[in-house]
């Protein structure tokens, strides 16, 4: 199987790095924040026999650099990030696919660059505040500002406490497990694979970028979206409600909305299958087009 890695810069300098797996058309995976390129396994495994697949690191995470400026921390920079991504691949056509964070990079993304994206699927995501509605209430909207009140103080206090807090034991795993997964489907190592990659993130970096998330609305940009776009939600979804999905397929052009039952905030990894042929579906009807 052809595949290959590499780094290209964003436009401020920053170091990006990206992999290149299989052969066909192609399709770009941008995974959830602090996620990492293994969040996606189920899905490289199974496309990359007749696609080419295509992942990378956003700014500041994993083997990406931090921009020199943390200004550049914020959804515009990602979504730049990803034109330079098209432009040194030599894309001229694609398929994106974003899961959660990604949602909303795709959103302020395809707009940019509609001619070359021939379609979308989005992934229990959201282009709202996510705090109004995690968990069903917006009780996290305090969370928020209490670390940021702690980082805005005590930066090295809160970076101490993100990584006890995040550490890979069997408290983060059952916290983990039960609410950002469907505990009876995940597999173990998929969980450990997300709380590592969590742990593994500086909380200055996942804060900069939560926080722009948390000020945008982007209801506006999916009336933007004219290509084809396939919803998948779970909705057993704790994160992102199915509720916040309906009001996204109803805002964009041309959707389809596909639930997936006992679904958590990761539903491609929970029934990884049942999500792999419906993206595949998706595919086939694009090609028809």
């Amino acid at each position: 199987m052809n595949s290959w890695q590499g780094l290209f810069k964003g436009t401020d300098g920053t170091s990006l790095y990206y992999e290149v797996q299989g052969e066909g058309p192609p399709l770009v995976f941008c995974y959830g924040l602090t996620c990492r390129r293994e969040h996606w396994h189920h899905q490289i495994e199974y496309f990359s026999q007749n696609y080419q697949v295509v992942t990378f690191d956003y700014r500041g995470h994993h083997r990406s650099s931090a921009p020199s400026n943390d200004q550049h921390l914020t959804l515009d920079w990602c979504a730049q990030d990803l034109l330079e991504l098209f432009k040194h691949l030599n894309l001229s056509q694609a398929v994106v696919l974003g899961h959660s964070f990604g949602v909303p990079i795709l959103s302020k993304f395809i707009p940019l660059l509609s001619e070359k994206i021939e379609g979308a699927v989005f992934i229990c995501g959201s282009v709202t505040n996510p705090f109004e509605s995690m968990f069903h209430s917006n009780r996290m909207t305090f969370v928020h500002r209490l670390t940021s009140f702690i980082q805005d103080q005590a930066p090295e206090a809160m970076g101490f406490l993100w990584q006890k807090f995040t550490e890979k034991n069997r408290l983060s795993y059952l916290m983990t497990s039960r609410l950002g997964f469907n505990a009876s489907r995940a597999q173990e190592s998929d969980v450990f694979n997300y709380i590592e990659g969590v742990n593994r993130t500086p909380f200055q970096i996942f804060h900069s970028l939560i926080s722009d998330y948390a000020r945008y609305d982007g209801r506006e940009n999916l009336k933007n979206i004219h290509c084809p776009t396939l919803l998948v939600a779970g909705d057993a979804d704790q994160i992102t409600p199915f509720a916040l999905q309906e009001e996204m397929a109803d805002l964009l052009p041309e959707s389809q909305l596909i639930k997936i039952s006992g679904g958590s905030h990761n539903a491609h990894m929970d029934f990884p299958e049942q999500v792999n042929r419906a993206i595949e579906a998706f595919l086939k009807e694009l090609r028809n087009r």
